[in-house]
């Protein structure tokens, strides 16, 4: 007759009686160091990667969404802030939009707040604005018009939807103001009370023309406002007095001898606001070709409006971000799915860490 032994106990008559006590492996809690200079966020689909750009190495992961537009922090609370949606059968299913907070020391999420499900679940940096108070976070909305949610992220709670038809995109100014484009060629200034509710907002005069030259939705900060460029590559200057837009003079980044140079790419744009230089990613290219990457940055000195630098790549350019350091960084994400950091001032390449879909960077 044959007899058949469970597992269990056939495992029991061929192991050794000690071997059965097993010790429980101490796990430890990784934390993140602190941030250093020349730190920043590398935004991917698959969350956002925290590097050090002058030893190259990864210093943590923040699990974001994948329908995740933009992260950004503030670094007296020591807080990530990132707006997320969700859908609950993965691609499917009931959809849920909440502003995230992670914590600095271990990355892990620590509150979140539900939001209405309007959010324009796009990679635009521009979608994300953390006023300048630490207080008040903007998350823009598409559904399909354009609105823009408040969040006090100091208090974890929901202010408001603020209805902003025809413009888009969020520039903080000032305290707690920011600053819109609008298809009318103008800009739209809302300034928020104490509590994050608007209590007045203003429009500026048409300054370009929709049709023959709009400005891009990518900017860049500059020391007093903020920088936009036409497609066409007509730089102006932004600032905000109180309830007055401040729009300064155009000038262009091309010289007469150079049409047919673009900006163009993801998060093209970046300047280094004390500095005064401004880097543009450039391609050659016919009209409506805003979304070939960069073959060149080009860096421009803001005061003279004058190209001081010129580099090519070998590797077209997707996005950009230089870092705000006295030695600072000129972070590219190329076509390939490689970062490489260089000398923002001598535009020597240093080095190149491998971040497959890095579609925007968020500086420290």
């Amino acid at each position: 007759m044959r007899f058949i032994i469970p597992l269990a106990v056939s495992l029991m008559l061929v192991m050794p009686l000690a071997s059965a006590q097993i010790t429980p492996e101490e796990i430890s809690q990784e934390t993140m160091p602190e941030p250093g200079e020349n730190w920043f966020i590398s935004k991917t689909g698959n969350g956002g990667y925290i590097f050090d750009a002058t030893t190259g190495e990864m210093q943590g992961l923040l699990s974001l969404s994948r329908r995740t537009p933009a992260v950004t922090m503030w670094r007296p609370r020591g807080e990530f802030y990132a707006a997320e949606s969700y859908v609950s059968r993965g691609v499917y299913g009931e959809r849920t939009d909440i502003v995230a907070i992670y914590d600095f020391e271990n990355l892990s999420p620590i509150a979140e707040v539900v939001i209405p499900n309007h959010m324009a679940r796009l990679g635009v940096r521009n979608h994300l604005g953390l006023m300048n108070n630490g207080r008040h976070l903007a998350v823009h909305n598409m559904n399909p018009g354009h609105s823009v949610t408040i969040v006090d992220v100091q208090d974890r709670v929901f202010i408001y939807e603020v209805s902003t038809p025809g413009c888009a995109i969020i520039m903080p100014v000032a305290d707690s103001d920011f600053l819109q484009v609008c298809g009318d060629g103008t800009l739209q200034l809302i300034q928020l009370d104490l509590s994050g509710f608007e209590q007045n907002r203003a429009r500026s005069e048409v300054f370009f023309n929709v049709q023959d030259d709009a400005v891009f939705d990518r900017t860049a900060r500059s020391a007093d406002g903020w920088f936009l460029v036409t497609h066409g590559g007509t730089i102006f200057e932004v600032s905000t007095s109180g309830e007055e837009i401040n729009i300064g003079e155009g000038w262009p980044l091309m010289s007469d001898d150079e049409e047919g140079w673009r900006p163009g790419g993801g998060e093209f744009i970046s300047a280094h606001q004390e500095l005064g230089l401004l880097y543009v990613a450039m391609h050659e290219g016919e009209v409506d070709t805003h979304h070939e990457p960069g073959e060149e940055i080009w860096v421009m000195d803001v005061e003279t409006q004058r190209r001081v630098h010129r580099l090519e790549l070998e590797v077209p350019a997707r996005s950009l971000m230089v870092t705000q350091e006295n030695e600072p960084k000129l972070i590219i994400a190329d076509d390939e799915g490689d970062t490489h950091v260089y000398d923002a001032l001598t535009l020597v390449h240093e080095r190149s860490i491998r971040t497959p879909g890095a579609s925007m960077f968020e500086d420290f």
